[in-house]
């Protein structure tokens, strides 16, 4: 199969120096990538600027990306989405990138504007005030840009104890297979991936591997349903 991965998170830049992220290391999307390459899969990486790279070199070249390119922040990660999906036919598609809620519609220090991520750095020495404006969610286009043969994975952190909190926050999200883990399970040193297809609980997962053998499995179902394999 064709797989692209999206992982690590988006940077809103400030000014040249500073920016706006989260506290996603990319790691889980690197660790996909490489089992997936391993299973014998043609596997694309989008990481954003920053993030673990899977290992290119040595013992384990095997599982490196066929391809890796980097993103900056939300629009540069959708333009680069959308005109790889649209470009090439991806059999299943793996977006676990963190990305930004917000982007910097404007950046103020004083009386002056800038304009976000302009080169240099702003002056220090007064309040810097940021004016956010809302992204939408990239997840709910890539059907769209992909088309129906890709099979669309979203990725669901919560944090919360509580089953139907979890469950909720799932089926917001919208995809037709979700990846939920908690924070507060990854904070205790528990590594849980449940995998969730229609709204309920099909495979519980412990390590990168076992999640990609089971989203690799729902992909190539999805392209046998489509008459694909």
């Amino acid at each position: 199969m064709r797989i692209l991965v999206t992982a690590g998170a988006t940077r809103e830049h400030v000014d040249g120096v500073r920016f706006l992220t989260n506290v996603s290391t990319g790691k889980t999307g690197a660790d996909l990538c490489g089992a997936f390459a391993r299973l014998g899969h043609r596997v694309f990486l989008l990481r954003g600027q920053g993030a673990v790279s899977p290992a290119r070199t040595g013992p384990s070249r095997a599982s490196a990306p066929a391809v890796e390119d980097a993103f900056l922040d939300f629009s540069d990660l959708d333009r680069k989405l959308k005109n790889l999906l649209r470009a090439r036919d991806f059999d299943l598609v793996v977006h676990c990138a963190a990305v930004g809620d917000y982007s910097i519609e404007s950046v103020a220090s004083g009386r002056r504007r800038f304009k976000p991520g302009r080169a240099g750095k702003i002056d220090s020495s007064g309040p810097l005030i940021l004016r956010l404006t809302p992204n939408f969610k990239i997840l709910d286009r890539l059907p769209g840009y992909a088309g129906p043969q890709a099979l669309v994975v979203g990725f669901k952190l919560t944090n919360t104890l509580e089953p139907a909190k979890r469950l909720r926050a799932v089926k917001k999200l919208g995809a037709p297979v979700v990846v939920h883990n908690d924070l507060g399970e990854m904070e205790s040193g528990r590594r849980v991936f449940r995998v969730y297809e229609g709204g309920r609980i099909v495979k519980i997962c412990r390590n990168a591997p076992s999640l990609a053998r089971a989203l690799a499995r729902l992909g190539e179902r999805h392209a046998a349903r489509l008459g694909h394999r």
